[in-house]
């Protein structure tokens, strides 16, 4: 049903009704995800330096335990995506926190540095699988004009998360040689209160009348969107299918219904987004040393909180410029960072400092389009399935960039490692020029139908 016909027969449609305290309840609670997703990520980086004397890690195992969750996340999108397209967002939205919260509290108990690196992998999923399940249930309750906005929103959430977790681990280090498990254990705290607030939301609408269930998707809007709503646009959700299984079988269908140019669209960018600013980020005091850069660590922080703006104004303007124009925008920005910290000869530390936090910047700006764009692309019955495999993509890129940036700079030193970058970066905005669409005005069937 078209907003006009909605508008004929007195009521407002799904995709322009009024905003209420239920949207914005979706979205606090839709932030749990990401923002625990950040803590959990963030404390072990304070906690890591602990940990290593107390469980006697060797750089193996060091290198295993980091780079464990990012393993996880991509298991964890890549499987619980399609799972959740089959059986609901719902019942996922829960039994994610739930997983949180286990997973975190026996990190208290670890005794081996294989049980550490196991409980970080499962930890690891639970977080890939959120992303596919919080982006989904956020797409299908919020109107359109509210929809770019929140699902950058959870970018914010993420940073939130991760800024927070270094003032808790930094407030527990005076809790003697068990330090580190409290840290870890910590996590349990946010999730546990995001869990109570999630086991209230219903199930999406559009899910229930994707699977043929219209009669309980019109009856969760009237309960919680109001008699107003017009219901008969769910109608064209529906999708009437017997396939069976746990749902992978959706890593197919999405490429047999005609969405593979999204999926490449939404994995290469996440992809050139990710991948050049997880290695600064991670390497980021050193590569500022080799610059010549005094303060290091104070300058890190400084960029880390020029990005949380960067990310704040991609918020602002993802409605009023669209989401190609700023991803498109932001591509070319940091290229032109990336480029004269390359090639430049660059002798002033504030010039430095000011070309990296720009980077971030800009970086930060795009990046709720990561959330953004696989949302909108995908139908409802595919929906969770396209982030996941987009997510799965991403932290390829990730793990891979953060790995080989050591071994890349020790051999082409920090300027030929960012050319390395300045590569990958073009790639993403040639990707984004030439297969991004704008979405910013149109509904989630028309959005989906044009990919």
């Amino acid at each position: 049903m078209s907003t006009t016909s909605a508008a004929m027969r007195g009521g407002s449609s799904l995709e322009d009704g009024p905003i209420t305290s239920f949207h914005r309840r979706i979205i606090a609670v839709a932030m749990g995800g990401p923002f625990c997703d950040g803590y959990l990520l963030g404390v072990m980086g304070v906690a890591l330096g602990l940990i290593t004397p107390a469980l006697a890690l060797d750089t193996l195992w060091t290198g295993l335990i980091a780079a464990s969750v990012l393993v996880g996340v991509f298991i964890g999108g890549a499987v619980f995506g399609p799972i959740t397209d089959r059986v609901g967002r719902h019942l996922m939205y829960v039994l994610n926190f739930v997983a949180f919260i286990a997973l975190s509290a026996l990190q208290f108990f670890v005794t081996e540095a294989w049980q550490l690196m196991v409980l970080r992998l499962l930890i690891g999923i639970a977080i890939g699988a959120d992303y596919p399940i919080a982006s989904a249930l956020t797409t299908e309750l919020v109107p359109r004009r509210m929809r770019g906005p929140a699902l950058s929103g959870l970018v914010l959430a993420w940073w939130i998360g991760y800024g927070v977790s270094f003032w808790v681990g930094w407030a527990l280090t005076g809790l003697g040689d068990d330090a580190w498990r409290w840290m870890l254990v910590s996590g349990v705290v946010p999730a546990l209160i995001f869990l109570v607030f999630r086991a209230g939301i219903p199930e999406s609408p559009r899910w229930l009348a994707s699977r043929g269930r219209i009669e309980e998707a019109k009856a969760v809007v009237r309960k919680h969107l109001g008699q107003e709503i017009d219901t008969d646009e769910l109608l064209a959700e529906t999708r009437q299918d017997d396939r069976g299984g746990s749902g992978l079988g959706n890593l197919i269908e999405i490429f047999r219904r005609g969405y593979t140019i999204p999926v490449v669209f939404c994995s290469v960018f996440w992809i050139c987004q990710v991948a050049p600013a997880f290695a600064v980020r991670s390497f980021q005091p050193q590569m500022l040393s080799a610059f010549g850069v005094k303060s290091t660590y104070g300058s890190s922080a400084l960029i880390t909180t020029i990005a949380v703006l960067g990310i704040a104004l991609g918020l602002v303007v993802v409605n009023r410029i669209g989401r190609r124009s700023l991803l498109i925008s932001t591509f070319a920005c940091i290229s032109v960072c990336l480029i004269a910290l390359a090639v430049l000869p660059l002798h002033w530390a504030f010039l430095i400092v000011t070309l990296f936090a720009a980077f971030q910047f800009f970086e930060a700006a795009g990046s709720g389009l990561q959330f953004v764009y696989p949302s909108e692309l995908f139908p409802t019955d595919l929906r969770a399935t396209g982030v996941g495999i987009a997510t799965a993509m991403s932290r390829v890129g990730s793990a891979t960039s953060t790995f080989l940036l050591p071994i890349v700079a020790e051999d082409l030193g920090v300027r030929g490692t960012l050319g390395v970058a300045v590569a990958i970066t073009l790639v993403g905005l040639a990707v984004s020029y030439f297969l991004a669409p704008e979405t910013k005005d149109l509904g989630l069937a028309e959005a989906s139908s044009r990919s």
